[in-house]
């Protein structure tokens, strides 16, 4: 079966290339935040005081140098693709940032920098590199690559609408406005464009400028400093745009890549050099003044005047690339001898693969590989930060909470324990030896655990510090494990076999599904159903008899599945290929893809909460999106801490059968009814004595009308109700 897996990918590689699918499609969906990915080379930044906005792989950040020599990140969007060019511009009384990477041109709301959004994307073109962007009034000119140079309308920056395109400028690699004209550099030669009508521009000159391979271009009192990226700097005179004039070559080093002007100086990132400043107080004769070794390899500059002690001081923005990415400021108060104030260096990409994700509390526990166990704050799901990392013995591949203690999967080293109370400094507690330990889920006082050797072992949790092995059900290459009330299904990658524990110390092997057509590596239970990946399509069972669980839908996800979670009426899947998937399965026999978040190599599980869905992709770590068709991010169930549970029923709403989830933490005399909005019960559904557990209780409206249920538990003096909707 793996064999066929591999075949699988490659043919979903081959048609999703035939079909140009690679690119990234968005529904219903939003990225909201990242930790692990890396944050990548800075190609581009603008400064707009002491404001700074910079590309870092496929993210915008915004840092305050407020304080020039101890910067802040104060604000970030991640966008699709590498971010390569950027501007900021007003629209409408609001501040907009334009960037350009990839084939995409995306406009930023950055009115507030502390929370920037992303108000649209456009495709400009396909197949090329949208390398430089600028802005005049309410348009946008990108420089895109092989597609030549394009003219947007940005007045509505929701949605941008085209307006032109030269297409005949070569490989366009930048574009700068100066008066009436666009300057674009183009590869082994610029242009002259007249935009004085932005819809039919209209192309004027073009400058050789000693040959090289033209990076950038900027324009100063009638001259182009053209940026020659192996051949150094060039001065064109352009006062005549028709017939542009070469006027000198300054060598000023290898990989001149862009050019900015303050005063009478010229300020040129210069590759592996750093800055280079010249004095162009005669634009026509520029001399050199100094030059200073940047971090990383120096690719864009900006200008930005920072308060020092009341004064304003001139900075020059540098943004790195390889070896050392990030943000150099640079004081430029004296230019003769510029002096670097700091460094924003870029998040480096943490060690380890994230396979494993579960929410706990406004964390996000991650079993990391061979890091071992990393908790993450995502109270705030914009910029999720690290709290700790432990590290463990094995690989970690799963890991589950309970309490104040996660149990991480550790493959050959067993299950550990970990006291997360203070989970800024967890500490390993006990290792449950498990061999080759793959998976693992917790109801009530149980931890069950797949291993590839062992197949089913069940665990007493109920003192984390002497965790009690209570019983193992005999399997092989047993892949993972997932639980709901009294049962327990365990994969076997081609297909999943259910257990009875009502008797958790004695489980009881029940049905399987039918094989499966390519694979399934991770699972969830919900109600009476099971929800099963296989391949490129998500499976259903009805498993209200256990002995014969019964498919009754299937719809397409696209890429290889690899696991599956629901919460209430969406499961999510994660499919390597094709990203994040949104089914609506309010009704489990008639699935439909409501949303999805494509574009993501290598999503390989998830876990949710509210309208959060947490995601591990491997080396790019935890990724966090949101439903949008969700509104709240209100909990799923009500609890009394430390006593009951009441979970949301399930499927809600429903007709004509549900479920609800009841969690009791010792034995207690419970009451569960149901009862109409004018108080009169119409059901009983528990009136008895339950051990402590998880428990899943069945409700059949088959009697009752269309409206609005209470479902109402009563344990130990407690009480607590929930809201549930027939539909017929």
């Amino acid at each position: 079966m793996k064999i066929l897996k591999l075949f699988f990918f490659i043919l979903v590689a081959l048609t999703l290339f035939s079909k140009g699918l690679i690119a990234q499609d968005i529904k219903n969906m939003s990225l909201l935040g990242n930790y692990g990915r890396g944050e990548g080379e800075s190609k581009g930044v603008f400064a707009a005081g002491s404001v700074v906005y910079y590309g870092l792989g496929n993210k915008i950040q915004i840092a305050s140098f407020s304080n020039p020599a101890a910067p802040v990140k104060i604000g970030s969007v991640i966008l699709s693709d590498v971010v390569e060019a950027l501007v900021r511009t007003a629209i409408n009384g609001n501040q907009y940032l334009v960037a350009s990477g990839g084939n995409k041109m995306w406009l930023v709301n950055v009115q507030n920098p502390t929370a920037p959004s992303l108000v649209s994307t456009v495709e400009v073109t396909s197949g090329t590199t949208c390398e430089g962007i600028a802005t005049s009034g309410t348009y946008a000119y990108v420089a895109a690559g092989s597609a030549g140079f394009k003219v947007y309308n940005i007045a509505t920056p929701v949605s941008p609408t085209f307006v032109a395109s030269i297409d005949s400028l070569a490989y366009c690699e930048s574009v700068v406005i100066s008066g009436q004209y666009a300057y674009v550099a183009a590869g082994t030669r610029s242009h002259i464009v007249d935009i004085t009508t932005p819809a039919t521009p209209v192309y004027v000159g073009r400058i050789a400028a000693y040959g090289g391979y033209h990076q950038y271009m900027n324009v100063r009192s009638g001259y182009a400093y053209v940026c020659n990226y192996d051949a150094g700097l060039a001065v064109v005179n352009v006062t005549n745009p028709v017939n542009p004039v070469n006027v000198m070559a300054i060598p000023s080093g290898h990989r001149t890549a862009g050019i900015i002007f303050d005063g009478n100086y010229a300020y040129v990132a210069v590759g592996d050099t750093g800055m280079v400043i010249y004095n162009v107080s005669n634009p026509a004769s520029p001399v050199f003044t100094s030059k200073i070794r940047t971090t990383g390899r120096a690719a864009f500059v900006s200008y930005g005047a920072v308060s020092i002690n009341g004064v304003p001081t001139g900075h020059i923005f540098v943004s790195n690339r390889l070896p050392a990415p990030g943000i150099s400021a640079i004081n430029v108060a004296n230019p003769a001898t510029p002096v670097t104030s700091s460094f924003l260096e870029a998040f480096a990409a943490p060690t380890g693969i994230a396979y494993s994700p579960f929410y706990s509390n406004g964390k996000v526990y991650v079993a990391y590989g061979t890091a071992g166990l990393r908790i993450l704050d995502v109270s705030t799901p914009s910029s999720p930060t690290l709290l700790s990392t432990l590290a463990l013995s094995g690989e970690a591949r799963g890991v589950a909470v309970k309490g104040n203690y996660a149990y991480v999967v550790g493959r050959d080293a067993g299950v550990h324990v970990v006291d997360v109370s203070n989970a800024a400094s967890p500490v390993l507690l006990k290792t449950m030896q498990t061999s080759r330990s793959r998976g693992i889920a917790i109801n009530g006082n149980y931890a069950y655990v797949a291993t590839r050797d062992s197949g089913l072992v069940v665990w007493n949790v109920a003192d984390p510090a002497n965790p009690i092995r209570v019983a193992a059900v005999k399997g092989i290459d047993v892949e993972n494990v997932a639980v709901a009330g009294n049962v327990v299904g365990t994969s076997f990658y081609s297909s999943i076999r259910f257990y009875d524990v009502t008797s958790p110390e004695n489980p009881i092997a029940k049905g399987s599904t039918p094989t499966f057509t390519i694979g399934n590596e991770g699972f969830s239970i919900a109600g009476n159903y099971a929800y099963i990946p296989d391949g490129d399509s998500l499976k259903i069972f009805n498993i209200n008899n256990l002995n014969t669980p019964t498919l009754v839908s299937k719809i397409k996800t696209g890429g290889y599945g690899y696991v599956a979670t629901v919460a209430g009426n969406y499961c999510y899947v994660a499919s390597e290929g094709t990203g994040v998937r949104t089914i609506n399965i309010s009704n489990p026999a008639v699935p439909v893809e409501v949303g999805y978040y494509d574009g993501v190599p290598q999503s390989r599980g998830l876990t949710v909460y509210g309208k959060y869905i947490y995601v591990v992709e491997k080396t790019d770590g935890l990724t966090i999106y949101s439903n949008d068709l969700v509104t709240s991010v209100a909990n799923e169930y009500t609890m009394i801490p430390n006593t009951i549970t009441l979970h949301q029923n399930f499927p809600n709403p429903f007709n004509p059968t549900t479920n609800i989830t009841i969690e009791l933490k010792e034995r207690t005399i419970v009451s569960l009814e149901v009862f109409n909005l004018i108080g009169q019960r119409v059901a009983i559904l528990l009136n008895n004595q339950l051990l402590s557990g998880s428990f899943n209780v069945p409700f059949d409206g088959t009697s009752l009308s269309t409206g609005v249920y209470l479902y109402r538990l009563q344990a130990n003096g407690m009480t607590v109700a929930k809201k549930m909707i027939l539909i017929k």
